[in-house]
């Protein structure tokens, strides 16, 4: 009895450890996702690229007063989060 006691315990061990460098490359590829949208949404192309897009679909729409709220809305926040991050 006592043999598989100390089979499962250092099973758990292992498992154990096994999460834990799991969890510590997730929690890392998570940083680096993070930072390369951070990089990303902060070049002055992307944003001038999303402010065209809402443009033209604002100009190009039936109800054009919507689209450009909705274009203003996503720049604005597009702003804030590059401040704040």
């Amino acid at each position: 009895m006592n043999i598989f006691l100390k089979q499962n315990i250092s099973d758990i061990s292992e498992k154990e450890h096994t999460y834990i460098k799991q969890k510590n490359n997730a929690d890392v590829a998570l940083k680096h996702a993070k930072h390369k949208c951070a990089l990303l949404m902060g070049k002055p192309e992307t944003l001038i690229t999303i402010m065209g897009i809402g443009a033209y679909k604002g100009a190009t729409d039936a109800n054009p007063k919507a689209r450009r709220h909705q274009a203003l809305l996503s720049m604005g926040r597009t702003a804030l989060l590059s401040l704040f991050h």
